[in-house]
């Protein structure tokens, strides 16, 4: 199976150079991969409650900020966890420890605010999601999303050059859109493998393109997701963690990132990111208690924006309600 899983990093690596998204961009979400994924809702025995936010490119005006709170869980127990021991809390078990995943469902629900330049977007989305144990360390979830996503204009802010900009006419109404993500995730205590489709829902006027009307409309562009990870296990102590996520719209080549992550005694993590031609990131974050966790990410950039910005900085807090086995580090999210 570790055979496979590198074959699968190696094969995505391989497809991508990086493009421009229309959905926000978060370097930790390694550590939520619920944002892109509905079918991680529930997939630990407890409600994982996050908050993040994001300023991209300092000193830049109008760079993008974002911000997110999220929350899901299983309906019912939910999914196993390691068997409660010492070792399990201080250190990383063997992997006969880990009690079989029994099948559950799970739910969730994401609010997201993402400001760049004029442009406001809104969103928030609820999720279901099911898990079915294939063998004993191995499960697969499916998950749907739906929800709605507003785009507003802040027009009192804009400085125009030329009169008469349809775009920036002040009669142009915010647009409110619906959208659907389907995902499915592949995962164990040492791995996961997981796709996603978001935005796939379409309106009629995304497909009229032989429009004359001058007056302006969003067209939301499907995105995808494939993203897969491994925990290696070197000693007691320390567990190497190599991901990959590769995203992709319909209109341009797939964008990629790399992450290498060294989690010490389940609580104190560090590593790096790559997005490749467009930054790299230094990330830390710590499991502070079977309730608290935090996270921090430094951005810079490695393409022309390094000129005229000063990073970016990402902070998350994680909250794990419920927790009545005082799980500390995540069985299945890592």
């Amino acid at each position: 199976m570790k055979r496979l899983l590198v074959g699968a990093l190696l094969y995505i690596i391989a497809l991508g150079t990086v493009t421009a998204q229309q959905r926000p961009q978060y370097t930790q979400y390694v550590q939520n991969n619920y944002l892109t994924n509905p079918a991680v809702s529930g997939i630990e025995p407890y409600a994982d409650l996050r908050v993040g936010y994001r300023t991209q490119w300092v000193g830049l005006e109008g760079a993008p900020t974002s911000f997110y709170a999220s929350l899901q869980g299983p309906i019912g127990s939910g999914g196993q966890s390691p068997k409660e021991t010492k070792s399990a809390r201080n250190g990383f078990s063997k992997r006969s420890s880990y009690k079989k995943p029994v099948p559950h469902h799970g739910v969730g629900f994401i609010a997201q605010q993402d400001k760049a330049g004029l442009l406001k977007t809104t969103s928030v989305n609820a999720s279901y999601a099911y898990h079915q144990p294939l063998t004993k360390y191995i499960a697969l979830a499916s998950g749907i999303s739906a929800g709605i996503t507003q785009f507003g204009v802040n027009m009192q802010a804009a400085d125009a050059h030329e009169a008469g900009d349809d775009y920036l006419d002040k009669t142009i109404q915010n647009m409110t859109k619906t959208d659907l993500t389907v995902g499915f995730w592949l995962y164990s205590p040492d791995f996961y493998i997981g796709v996603s489709g978001a935005q796939l829902l379409r309106n009629s006027k995304d497909f009229d393109e032989r429009s004359t009307s001058k007056q302006p409309h969003l067209r939301q562009q499907p995105h995808f997701y494939g993203t897969a990870g491994l925990r290696i296990t070197m000693n007691r102590d320390f567990a190497f963690i190599p991901s990959v996520m590769v995203k992709a719209t319909e209109s341009a080549t797939p964008a990629i990132d790399v992450n290498g992550r060294v989690l010490y005694a389940q609580r104190i993590w560090g590593g790096v990111s790559y997005r490749h031609n467009d930054a790299m990131a230094a990330m830390a974050g710590a499991n502070i208690s079977h309730l608290i966790d935090v996270g921090y990410s430094y951005d810079f950039s490695t393409s022309g924006l390094n000129a005229v910005n000063a990073g970016s900085h990402e902070v998350v807090i994680g909250f794990k309600l419920n927790n009545r086995r005082k799980v500390i580090c995540p069985t299945w999210m890592w």
